[in-house]
C-alpha cells in the first residue's frame, strides 16, 4: 500500500450526518470502500439509504491490515483496519453487488473526540434503523456451524420470557421437554462441545454488543464464517440451556460456567435504571472505561440518561463519573448509588464516585430492596473543591470480628451448607439478637439477607419461609448433612442454599458491636463503623481517615439496621414491610399491619416528616 496515502477523513457537514460505507464487490483481491456523509434523519428514516449494520469485536490494534478507499475525487487511499475486520469484511462482501453498512470503527473518526461524542450519542439509533444487523462471530472453526444449528433448533422448540427466566415449550414444537425443566436437556457431547466453543468466543463478552442486537433483536442474524443464523432462537435456546439440566460431559461444566458469565445478555431487560448496570452489564467488557455508561444510554430511562449527558470524550473517566453521580444525587435526592461503590486495585481518589470500570462478582445479589433509611430523602452537599461529600447519618455499630468467605463457584449444596456450618457459633443459637429475635433464626435471616417469603406480598413461591431458614441453619448445626440436597445441583428447590450462596460469596460475616451480625464486603476490616446515611437504602461500611471525614468500603447487610431502624425506630408491634407486586407498579415496597386486612401503605409513611424533623434537632 506504499504506493497510497492514508485516508484522511473530512468532517461531517453536521452532527446530524452520519458516515456511510459502500463494500465494494469482489472475492480474492483487495477490499476498496467508499465512505460517504448521509443525513441522519431518524424523524424520517424513509429518506435515508437503505443500510445494514455490523456487530462485531475490534480485537487488537496490532498488525492491521489494510482496506481501499475510493476517495471523492477518484483517487484511491488506504485505511487501517483490525484483523478481524478485514476477515469480517472478506465475508461479508458480495461477488455481485455492493453492500452498504455501519460500522463504528470506520464511519465514525476515531481520532476526532469532539465528533466522537455526539456520534457515539446516535449509535443506538444507527443500530434500530439498519434494515438488519449482522454480528460477525468469527471464522468457521470448532464446529461453529454445528452449534449455530443445534441452538436454532433448541430456539425453536421454546418460547422464553427473558425478563422472568422462563422458558415453555413453543406452539410449533416437535419436542415438548425442552421446555420442561424438570426433564434433561437432550443434547450429546459435540452439541454441548461445540455451543461452549461458540459461546466462548469474544463478541459474547462485549459491552457494545447489549445495544447492537438488542435494539433490533428481531432483524439480527448472527454469522460464523459463510453460515449465518437468526438471533432471537439463538437468546432463547441459550436460556433454555441454562435454566436445564444438561447431560453430563467433559464439557457440561465449562459451559455452565461460560452461561454464568452470559446471564446478563440473556437476561438482558429492555430498561435498566443506573443503579443496576453493575449487576446487568458487570461482566461484559469494553475497551474504553468511559463507555461503561456510554454504551448503555439506549437503555437507560430517559430521566437516568438526562443524568448521563451527552457522550463527552475529552473528559478523563473520573471527572465523568463524578458528575454523572452528582447529577444523579441532585435529580432524585437520593443516595442509594453509594452501593455501587467499593475501593479496589485502581482506586479513584473520591470514594463516594462509583467505579463503574469494575466487573462484579458474577454471583452477586445486591440489598435493593432494602430499606435503611426509609424514604427519607438525601441531605447532602458538596464540598467548594467538588471532592468531599458531605451527608447526614448515623454510625449504629462498628465492627469486631470477620469471617472470611470464599467465593462460592461449586454448583453443589455441599458447598455451600460446609460454608454456612464454618459460620455457625458452636452454641449461643438462643441467646436473643438485638431485635428480640433468637440467635438461631438472626443467622437464619442474614445468610440469605432477610430474602424470606414473609416479605412477599403475595408470595411467589421462590424465596423460602423463616421456618424454612431456621430448621436449616439448625440442621447444619446439629452436625448433619441433608443427604437428600447435598450432593444436588443448586435450584428452585434448594432457595436457601442458592440465596445464601448469592448472597454470602466473596464478602465476610460481620459481628458489630451491641451484638449485630451482617454481611460486609470483602474489604471491610475490624474497627470499620456501619453507618445508616439519610437517604441511602443499604447500611454502608465506612472507614475512618479523620475526625468527621470518612471513606466509604462498601455496602452492607446488618439484621435490625436495613429496615429503617437507626433513623425511625422500630416498626409498631404487628407491623412489618412487605414487597408487594402489581401489574401496574410492579414492585414496591409498602407494610402489612395484622390486625388488619391486606397490604397497605402504613402510618409510618405518613409520619416520616415529623420523625425525621425530630432526628434532626437530636
Amino acid at each position: 500500500m506504499a504506493e497510497f496515502g492514508r485516508h484522511q477523513y473530512q468532517p461531517l457537514p453536521t452532527a446530524g450526518h452520519i458516515r456511510l460505507l459502500t463494500i465494494y464487490p469482489g472475492s480474492d483481491d483487495d477490499i476498496i470502500v467508499t465512505l460517504a456523509p448521509v443525513a441522519f434523519t431518524p424523524e424520517s428514516p424513509q429518506g435515508m439509504p437503505v443500510y445494514e449494520a455490523l456487530s462485531y469485536t475490534w480485537d487488537s490494534e496490532q498488525n492491521p491490515q489494510h482496506i481501499l478507499v475510493r476517495e471523492d475525487d477518484g483517487s484511491t487511499a488506504f485505511l487501517p483496519v483490525t484483523r478481524n475486520l478485514a476477515v469480517a469484511l472478506m465475508h461479508l462482501r458480495y461477488s455481485d453487488k455492493a453492500r452498504v453498512i455501519w460500522i463504528d470503527a470506520l464511519c465514525i473518526n476515531q481520532s476526532d473526540l469532539a465528533e466522537k461524542g455526539p456520534q457515539v450519542a446516535q449509535m443506538g439509533m444507527a443500530y434500530r434503523l439498519a434494515v438488519r444487523v449482522v454480528t460477525w462471530l468469527g471464522p468457521e472453526q470448532d464446529d461453529s456451524t454445528h452449534a449455530l444449528q443445534t441452538l436454532t433448533w433448541i430456539g425453536s422448540q421454546v418460547d422464553a420470557n427473558h425478563a422472568l427466566w422462563l422458558v415453555t415449550p413453543s406452539k410449533e414444537c416437535t419436542d415438548p421437554s425442552f421446555g420442561d425443566l424438570n426433564m434433561e436437556i437432550p443434547l450429546g457431547e459435540k452439541d454441548i462441545r461445540a455451543i461452549f466453543h461458540l459461546i466462548s468466543r469474544r463478541w459474547f463478552e462485549r459491552l457494545w454488543v447489549r445495544q447492537e442486537i438488542m435494539l433490533s433483536e428481531a432483524r439480527t442474524v448472527v454469522q460464523c464464517g459463510l453460515f449465518h443464523a437468526a438471533w432471537p432462537p439463538l437468546r432463547r435456546a441459550l436460556l433454555c440451556l441454562y435454566m436445564k439440566r444438561r447431560p453430563p460431559s467433559s464439557f457440561e461444566e465449562k459451559l455452565y460456567d461460560r452461561l454464568l458469565v452470559l446471564r446478563g445478555l440473556i437476561g438482558q431487560p429492555p430498561t435498566v435504571e443506573l443503579g443496576f448496570i453493575r449487576h446487568i452489564f458487570g461482566q461484559a467488557a469494553c475497551k474504553d472505561p468511559r463507555d461503561r455508561v456510554y454504551a448503555l444510554l439506549e437503555f437507560l430511562p430517559e430521566d437516568d440518561k438526562a443524568v448521563v449527558g451527552e457522550p463527552d470524550y475529552t473528559k478523563d473517566v473520573e471527572t465523568i463519573f463524578k458528575n454523572i453521580m452528582w447529577r444523579w444525587i441532585v435529580r432524585y435526592r437520593s443516595l442509594n448509588l453509594l452501593t455501587q461503590c467499593e475501593p479496589g486495585i485502581a482506586d479513584l481518589a473520591c470514594s463516594w464516585i462509583p467505579d463503574w470500570s469494575k466487573k462484579d462478582v458474577i454471583f452477586g445479589r445486591n440489598y435493593w430492596r432494602h430499606f435503611a433509611s426509609s424514604q427519607l430523602a438525601a441531605l447532602c452537599t458538596l464540598s467548594p473543591d467538588g471532592r468531599t461529600l458531605r451527608s447526614w447519618g448515623v454510625s449504629a455499630t462498628s465492627i469486631t470480628d470477620l469471617q472470611a468467605i470464599p467465593v462460592l463457584k461449586d454448583r453443589r449444596v455441599q458447598e455451600v451448607e460446609d460454608v454456612l456450618r464454618d459460620l455457625l457459633p458452636e452454641d449461643g443459637l438462643e441467646n436473643l439478637y438485638p431485635t428480640g429475635i433468637n440467635m438461631l433464626e438472626a443467622y437464619a435471616r442474614t445468610f440469605i439477607a432477610n430474602a424470606v417469603a414473609e416479605n412477599e406480598e403475595p408470595w411467589t413461591g421462590v424465596d423460602p419461609t423463616v421456618q424454612d431458614a431456621k430448621d436449616t441453619v439448625l440442621h447444619l448445626h446439629n452436625g448433619k448433612e441433608n443427604e437428600q440436597v447435598s450432593t444436588r445441583v443448586l435450584g428452585h428447590s434448594t432457595s436457601i442454599f442458592r440465596i445464601a450462596r448469592a448472597m454470602l460469596g466473596g464478602k465476610q460475616l460481620l459481628h458489630g458491636s451491641g451484638g449485630y451480625i451482617g454481611i460486609a464486603p470483602r474489604l471491610a476490616r475490624r474497627g470499620d463503623e456501619i453507618c445508616v446515611l439519610v437517604g441511602c437504602q443499604t447500611p454502608m461500611v465506612l472507614r475512618r481517615v479523620g475526625e468527621s471525614t470518612f471513606r466509604i468500603v462498601g455496602e452492607c447487610y446488618v439484621l435490625g439496621l436495613s429496615e429503617g431502624e437507626s433513623l425511625l425506630g422500630a416498626l409498631p408491634l404487628g407491623t412489618r414491610r412487605v414487597f408487594a407486586t402489581d401489574p401496574k407498579w410492579g414492585i414496591y415496597s409498602c407494610f402489612n399491619n395484622e390486625t388488619t386486612a391486606g397490604c397497605k401503605y402504613s402510618s409510618k409513611e405518613n409520619q416520616v416528616a415529623t420523625e425525621y424533623g425530630n432526628y434532626l434537632k437530636d
